[in-house]
């Protein structure tokens, strides 16, 4: 066993407690850090605690795959200053991901995540009393998430499998997060109310659903591995109950937020650059969404569906019982899909049309950002009485 697979391992699982960015609301995901300090499994009896943070700014809105870059500056409404304030929406999200993870055997762990977040959403109001303005306001939703609990299982013996190995995992989350936050909103007569927070920021989805993931590596040629990791969170609650908006005409239910599912992709490449193999780089793909309808349950309530495909970058230190890594990706595709709502709208309007050039196509938008940032540290506690293990390289 090569030492630097300690690093592979962090690189692999410590980012995976992420979301894409913006109102897809996709929450934080499983797959928790299981690595120690030379090992990649947790021994018998170990324990590994760890922390992740991760923050976005969201701001440019894309229907489909097209970009609206008008709506950061038209749209909203002019000011009493003059300046049109455009009507994009802007998310900034702070997270916080608490890990603790337990070697029920070598090849056996078990995982808890306690996520925070505390996430703000800036919009244009346009104010008819008691003066006539536009202009920029915020509200927030902030608490614990969803907790997630998990099993996690090595396909080989980490002590024979020297060269790669296989992962596959079994978890549970919770509901106990809020999704239903309220926030004094301005109101365009110049009053201000309380209203429910739009689901892009809610710090829970209100479904209780169950993940299954798998993740490998393998040694390509001298200090360089491949990985891919694959999870999908299966969510089967049609909607959470919290209210939107009012239904449309013939659109009852979908004035509800859903549940939904989602789903990440990851697979790239890393490798030491120090002769003390501390010091990691890695470079991966990645695509994170949530699908437009859900595998399991009903599908009449409001979601924004859509997906993001990026480039992330990553470098990670470790000493000792100590890990810290840092990846951003960088999104180069984002795509606001439709949605069930979108569809059944479609198919409402145009029901009796005949002639294709008066049929309509509806389709929402969402706003995404540009990267994300993550940073994550993690700490492996042994057995009373042993020392943590060390590997020897055998190149």
């Amino acid at each position: 066993m090569q030492k630097f697979i300690f690093i592979f391992t962090i690189v692999l699982f410590i980012q995976f407690h992420s979301y894409a960015q913006g109102c897809v609301a996709v929450r934080q995901m499983g797959g928790l850090s299981m690595c120690s300090s030379d090992a990649y499994n947790i021994s018998k009896g170990d324990w590994q605690v760890g922390a992740n943070y991760r923050y976005f700014h969201s701001w440019r809105h894309y229907i489909g795959t097209d970009e609206q870059p008008h709506r950061q500056n038209t749209g909203g409404g002019i000011g009493m200053d003059g300046i049109d304030r455009g009507n994009a929406v802007n998310i900034y999200s702070h997270s916080l991901d608490l890990n603790l993870s337990y070697g029920l055997t070598s090849r056996w762990q078990l995982n808890l995540t306690l996520p925070y977040v505390n996430n703000e959403r800036s919009q244009v109001l346009r104010q008819t009393a008691p003066v006539k303005d536009t202009f920029r306001y915020s509200v927030f939703a902030k608490g614990l998430g969803d907790i997630r609990v998990g099993a996690n299982y090595w396909v080989m013996d980490p002590a024979k499998a020297h060269k790669g190995n296989l992962m596959l995992g079994l978890g549970v989350k919770l509901n106990n997060g809020n999704h239903n936050v309220l926030d004094a909103a301005p109101q365009a007569n110049g009053t201000i109310r309380m209203a429910v927070m739009d689901q892009a920021i809610q710090p829970g989805d209100g479904g209780i659903g169950f993940s299954l993931e798998a993740q490998g590596f393998r040694h390509l040629f001298k200090t360089v591995y491949g990985f891919v990791y694959g999870y999908y969170l299966f969510n089967p609650r049609e909607s959470n109950g919290s209210f939107k908006s009012a239904p449309a005409a013939g659109l009852q239910g979908y004035n509800l937020y859903a549940s939904p599912d989602q789903y990440l992709a990851r697979a790239g490449f890393m490798s030491t650059v120090d002769k003390a193999q501390k010091l990691t780089l890695s470079l991966a793909a990645r695509g994170e969404g949530i699908p437009a309808y859900d595998a399991l349950g009903g599908q009449v309530a409001f979601r924004r569906p859509g997906y993001v495909i990026a480039i992330e970058s990553g470098i990670s230190y470790r000493s000792g019982q100590h890990g810290i890594s840092l990846y951003i990706p960088f999104n180069v595709v984002r795509n606001r899909i439709q949605s069930a709502a979108d569809i059944a709208s479609q198919q409402l309007q145009n029901k009796g049309v005949t002639d294709p050039a008066k049929m309509v196509h509806v389709q929402g938008d969402a706003a995404f950002a540009d990267y994300s940032i993550s940073l994550g540290y993690t700490y492996r506690i042994v057995k009373k009485g042993t020392a943590l293990q060390h590997f020897n390289p055998k190149m």
